[in-house]
């Protein structure tokens, strides 16, 4: 009897032990994956797509939209080192200009529940922000135009806003609700409900993955935004990539392990192929052979991924550039981003004439059909025109040393925009310009149009970047 009992005591507890396992593996939160598209704005699947438009008008407006940015994230640098007077610390936060319209890419999400479905948005991706925010059902006069409705919050079975006794940090109790409050460098502002949410994203096979409880900001008051002036906008707010805890990655790094990767193809068009994919967690294509890694930085509250840049060579060989000029400075200046709305490359400016030295050197030695232009088209700074034969024309391949022995090498069509001249010859312009201490606050900064054919992985928990060579019209 004793033993039967003993026995029976032994099942119970292996029992009871099989079920804690099975409730603990179930429960606990593990690496997962997410696929969805990275949509171009000038891509057929962007609603900002205009079918008239050029190269050489997009080329023109990238580098328009570029100097843009650089100019407000240089603004939010020195406003941000100054006193600023807000209702609590953190809740009047400098940010990057935002004018959704003017960033690279987008992502379309879905957002809330609305009987078994969401409500579509298209919003800006930015990894320069650090909130995830879309218009509201109710701001009225005090949102900008867009030609889809504002979300209808109240309405979704999801929508959950935080009381004022669980506000989460950098929001304010107002009005018997939390609020979050963005100004940005450009005059332009958000306030907006803190409150959580379903989000969901649809995968590269077709599959809606939800993602519950995400932190956004339910947009009430946006003022001064650029978005009111187009037509036709039907972009509502913006999924911030960046550090901060309101970000998406912070967020959902126990679902994703803290890693997002992207391979960007050309905004020209060549070659064609699949779409972009913006990849999380399992996701994210393993390391390929060659990739390189470097030491990814985060400063103070910024919402930007730093990297120490430490020299740039033309053709293989290093130009004469101390790293000291790279490095970011105790007041906030200075310092190298990678930036996913930043379209050219900017570089410091005794570093950016050392470079452009070098590169007009070789273009010159190396070719003898081809002149510097008097006057550089498009807005770029420097410009070749190929005014006899033969056809070819050799450019240099220009590379970035980063910390860690990493070279991030950019052949010439990422380096170089390649054309035609206004005479009709070949036209050959340097993708980077020069950022000033008084206009740029002496950032270097790694643009997308250098970013395309790299497979680019971000491990934002070990803080490191991962890159390599690859083919993107292909492998992503």
């Amino acid at each position: 009897m004793g033993n039967k009992t003993m026995l029976h005591i032994l099942l119970i507890c292996l029992h009871i032990f099989f079920f804690i396992l099975c409730a603990t593996s179930n429960t606990t939160k593990i690496p997962n994956g997410l696929s969805f598209k990275m949509i171009h704005r000038d891509s057929q699947d962007s609603p900002m797509y205009r079918a008239n438009m050029t190269e050489k008008q997009r080329m023109k407006e990238y580098i328009e939209m570029s100097n843009a940015r650089v100019r407000s994230l240089a603004r939010s640098y020195v406003q941000k080192n100054k006193s600023l007077i807000s209702l609590q610390p953190n809740d009047v936060l400098v940010r990057p200009t935002l004018s959704v319209q003017s960033l690279m890419y987008l992502v379309q999400v879905g957002i809330g529940t609305f009987g078994n479905f969401p409500k579509t948005y298209y919003l800006g991706l930015d990894t320069g922000s650090d909130l995830i925010w879309t218009q509201c059902e109710g701001c009225g006069h005090n949102c900008f135009h867009q030609v889809d409705p504002y979300y209808p919050a109240l309405r979704s079975s999801t929508y959950r806003p935080f009381p004022c006794t669980h506000c989460p940090s950098s929001a304010q109790c107002q009005s018997n609700g939390c609020r979050f409050q963005r100004t940005y460098t450009d005059d332009s502002s958000v306030l907006a409900i803190a409150a959580t949410e379903v989000f969901t994203f649809e995968s590269e096979n077709g599959h809606i993955q939800p993602i519950k409880d995400l932190i956004f900001g339910c947009g009430i008051d946006m003022r001064n935004f650029r978005e009111g002036y187009y037509r036709d906008n039907k972009i509502s707010g913006l999924l911030g990539m960046g550090y901060g805890y309101f970000g998406f990655m912070e967020q959902t790094e126990l679902m994703f392990d803290g890693k997002f990767s992207y391979c960007l193809q050309s905004a020209f068009g060549e070659g064609g192929g699949s779409p972009m994919y913006l990849r999380f967690g399992n996701d994210v294509p393993q390391q390929l052979a060659g990739m390189q890694t470097t030491p990814l930085y985060r400063y103070e509250d910024r919402a930007m991924y730093y990297l120490n840049l430490q020299g740039i060579s033309v053709a293989g060989q290093r130009v004469a550039v101390p790293p000291t000029l790279f490095a970011r400075r105790n007041g906030g200046s200075g310092g190298c981003i990678i930036d996913s709305g930043t379209a050219t490359s900017w570089i410091v400016t005794i570093a950016y004439e050392i470079f452009e030295s070098a590169v007009r050197a070789f273009i010159l030695q190396h070719n003898t059909n081809v002149r510097e232009m008097a006057k550089p088209e498009l807005g770029f700074d420097r410009c070749y025109e190929r005014f006899r034969d033969p056809v070819t024309v050799n450019l240099p391949v220009i590379t970035f040393h980063f910390e860690n022995n990493a070279d991030f090498v950019m052949q010439e069509r990422a380096a170089f925009y390649i054309g035609t001249s206004k005479t009709g010859n070949g036209m050959f312009c340097m993708s980077f310009f020069e950022s000033t201490s008084n206009v740029h606050d002496d950032v270097t900064y790694l643009g997308v149009l250098q970013q395309v054919n790299q497979r680019i992985l971000y491990d934002t928990k070990n803080s490191l970047l991962h890159f390599g060579k690859a083919d993107c019209s292909h492998e992503n």
